[in-house]
């Protein structure tokens, strides 16, 4: 589960890191004056973020899918060895 919402969360924080690094960068240049966190730049890095994510979710995304006719087998143990779980058209479940 995990491995399909990392890309995304990092996605998402990837517009963040940039605009603090940028401010960083910029507080460093300019010495002695203090530049405070703008909520307008937030606001545009929580929606480029927002987008981001979502092409994540799009583009990682998992569309295979079974025939709505087909049957699943669960995962069995047999012989210390796990057999994974899967679909098989119902003629041939029969």
């Amino acid at each position: 589960m995990i491995r399909s919402i990392l890309p995304a969360i990092v996605l998402f924080l990837l517009p963040f890191a940039v605009y603090f690094l940028w401010l960083g960068l910029k507080r460093r240049s300019v010495a002695g004056t203090e530049i405070p966190v703008s909520g307008k730049y937030l606001a545009w890095a929580t929606g480029l973020g927002m987008l981001l994510a979502a092409g994540a979710f799009v583009i990682f995304g998992d569309f295979r899918g079974a025939d709505p006719d087909a049957v699943y087998f669960p995962p069995v143990y047999e012989g210390g060895k796990v057999t994974p779980g899967h679909f098989e058209p119902r003629e041939k479940a029969k």
